[in-house]
């Protein structure tokens, strides 16, 4: 008896020293988590989102959706490939390849389709197929995760680089808390180009008011967004736009006086507490990675539309997650086209 209790007791004292001091690749820091709204009041429970339309696309995951003025709308999916749809959506063709994952797009003032790549950087699509890198790396650093953008009337795009430190695991930028993201701005006329902010928690969407005077930027692993002044007597500063939301928020756009956030998912509540306990996070890292996965959320369909003032507007939910893992949203005339990292098909939903 005595034998089986020490060797007992030697495999408890070297599981305990393995997870208490294991050396381990992330380095957890200590952060108090934005407030938990739940889903009641400016976001109850609904199934609006249950009346989503799909349409397919050839391949997996059109994470975000641009739109010319002709009509046309434009997406790119997980294996590099850029589709173009023509305005009835009846047809699609491949256009290019960029050779990484596009993320982020919009149509630049003088026609080209402007592309956030998280591989490539920020990079430029003209209409011959031709693609050019603009930036990859700024400041002597690399741009790791290009992942969302907006333009400027005069060519100015400012666009995010999500992390500098989990660009493959993202979700370690969850169980780290360390700020590392950054906004960059890239001059489409000049090729200037500036660091806007920096030590964002995973900068993710970018948008700009119809005045172009402020950015709107979220930041998913922030579970925030937050406002940074471009214009104006406020220039230069930044203030928290909305802290109460309950999900990560992903790509943001601006139509009709609203900035339209999509949630691919609902706040991980049950380990979101240990955010202010780095040691205690630091042995669950030590952990098998199956075991932290079933701290993910389960699917769940959420798209918020703010005001100005970062006041909710609309709130459209599916808890079922029937179109999941919403990345991003497009308001053209009544009509929201949403995009998805892991769908293989754009969602529509009519606002009427």
């Amino acid at each position: 008896m005595k034998l089986y209790s020490k060797f007992f007791g030697t495999i408890l004292m070297i599981s305990i020293l393995y997870l208490c001091f294991y050396p381990i690749n992330l380095d957890p820091i200590a952060r108090d988590a934005p407030p938990y709204p739940g889903t009641v009041g400016d976001f109850e429970i609904n199934n609006l989102l249950t009346q989503i339309e799909f349409l397919e696309v050839n391949g997996i995951g059109p994470e975000a959706i641009a739109y010319d003025s002709l009509g046309n709308f434009y997406t790119g999916i997980e294996n590099g490939n850029i589709l173009k749809i023509n305005p009835d959506l009846s047809k699609q063709s491949i256009i290019a390849n960029t050779g990484g994952r596009p993320l982020g797009m919009k149509i630049a003032p003088k026609g080209n389709l402007i592309i956030a790549d998280q591989f490539k950087g920020l990079i430029s699509l003209d209409s011959l197929g031709n693609i050019t890198t603009l930036i990859n790396e700024i400041d002597g650093t690399p741009i790791l995760f290009s992942d969302d953008l907006a333009i400027t009337k005069e060519g100015v795009v400012y666009f995010s680089d999500a992390t500098q430190r989990n660009p493959i695991e993202i979700e370690n930028e969850f169980w780290e808390q360390q700020p590392s993201g950054r906004i960059i701005s890239f001059d489409l006329n000049s090729g200037e180009s500036e660091v806007v902010l920096n030590d964002l928690f995973f900068a993710n969407g970018v948008a700009l008011d119809s005045e172009e005077e402020f950015l709107i930027v979220t930041e998913t692993f922030g579970a925030q967004i937050i406002k940074h002044w471009i214009k104006g007597e406020k220039s230069g500063t930044t203030e928290i736009f909305n802290n109460t939301i309950p999900g990560y928020p992903d790509n943001v756009t601006f139509s009709n006086d609203t900035f339209w956030v999509a949630i691919p998912s609902q706040r991980a509540v049950e380990v979101e507490p240990l955010t202010s306990y780095p040691f205690i996070r630091s042995i669950l890292l030590r952990l098998p990675r199956f075991l932290l996965d079933k701290a993910v959320p389960k699917p769940y369909s959420m798209v918020l539309g703010f005001d100005i003032n970062g006041n909710i507007k609309h709130n459209l939910q599916d808890p079922d997650g029937g179109f999941h893992y919403i990345t991003s949203v497009l308001q053209i005339g009544d009509k929201l086209y949403l995009g998805s990292l892991k769908e293989p098909g754009i969602g529509i939903f009519n606002l009427k």
